[in-house]
């Protein structure tokens, strides 16, 4: 994908920080509600694009530069970051639901961004710098949260497990990959949690 494509996807998943915005202000049982509509929603209209010729070629026009290849005959990257947030309002405190899909938007973007534009030092199929921008951006993401209320050792162990995650070709979507693999690794830590 070339870089002003990648550019345009990450802009539209930049925006989808207003998630976990709107995770954080909501009570918790409305956002739990309005997530599982609109998750079945989106995964109805995915459906519908995987197996509808003419809607499939409708939408391949309008978004086709900004999808990456595997995404023109399986789910979205934004159907997965949607069954990645439903599933982290269930199974984590608010907090970390928050803060790990956090991580995700911001430094899923930075790690690609940063690492195609000035990435030299390969590691597995990305680049040091990719995965540098990464966990920075985390460490701000988890920090920015009010009163870092996650905790400072689950913020920087959540940082570390995101980009791992990111960095990694495990054969699941990084949308679900990043925020699950840090919340869960956020959650076996010793203490209280949020």
């Amino acid at each position: 994908m070339r870089y002003s494509s990648e550019m345009a996807r990450k802009t539209i998943h930049i925006s989808s920080i207003a998630l976990p915005i709107a995770i954080y202000f909501a009570p918790t049982d409305l956002s739990r509600r309005v997530l599982a509509v609109v998750t079945i929603l989106v995964l109805a209209f995915d459906a519908i694009r995987l197996h509808e010729p003419r809607f499939r070629r409708a939408f391949y026009f309008l978004l086709g530069r900004v999808l990456r290849e595997h995404e023109r005959f399986n789910l979205l990257g934004s159907t997965y970051l949607l069954i990645a947030a439903l599933v982290c309002v269930f199974a984590f405190p608010k907090p970390i639901a928050v803060t790990v899909l956090g991580f995700l938007i911001v430094g899923d973007a930075a790690a690609a961004l940063i690492g195609r534009r000035w990435g030299r030092t390969k590691i597995l199929d990305k680049s040091l710098e990719g995965s540098l921008a990464c966990l920075v951006c985390c460490l701000i993401v988890g920090f920015l949260y009010p009163g870092s209320a996650p905790g400072i050792l689950r913020i920087v162990v959540g940082s570390v497990v995101a980009t791992l995650f990111e960095l990694l070709p495990v054969p699941l979507d990084d949308n679900l990959r990043i925020p699950l693999g840090a919340g869960f690794a956020m959650m076996l830590l010793p203490g209280a949690l949020p």
